[in-house]
């Protein structure tokens, strides 16, 4: 089974000191909503736990489930180290996790063939990452 672990807990000083960037609006929604529904709709997923800021566990629940994110199987609140914050993620994995792609939410254009591109690399090479040059 294959899952996903979003972090969306980034703080954007130039935004003020309580800001989270997940939480900010882009466009019609906000820049988390957009990574969720990547996962949501990748059909290589099973399921994803999302790391958020304590204050936000909730929001972020009622977000998933406004936006239709049924994939979101655990909110689990953030560390003060960004790396405990994705051990934290890990630690509520199901048993059955083979494959975790890792993602932050604070970056929206993640899509969902990119998700099946990583767990396919992953899949050939032991693990993968996956970055993508944006050109003008």
């Amino acid at each position: 089974m294959n899952y996903g672990l979003v972090i969306a807990a980034g703080k954007g000083s130039k935004f003020g000191a309580n800001v989270d960037r997940a939480f900010l609006s882009l466009g019609p929604r906000p820049i988390l909503a957009y990574s969720l529904l990547a996962f949501e709709g990748c059909a290589d997923i099973d399921g994803v736990v999302l790391v958020v800021r304590k204050d936000r566990v909730d929001a972020a629940r009622g977000m998933a489930q406004i936006f239709g994110c049924s994939k979101v199987i655990n909110v689990v609140a953030v560390a003060a180290l960004r790396q405990v914050s994705v051990q934290n993620g890990l630690d509520v994995m199901p048993d059955d996790a083979k494959i975790v792609t890792i993602h932050e939410a604070s970056r929206p254009g993640v899509t969902s063939d990119l998700i099946s591109d990583t767990i396919a690399a992953a899949k050939r090479g032991g693990a993968a990452a996956i970055g993508y040059e944006i050109r003008s």
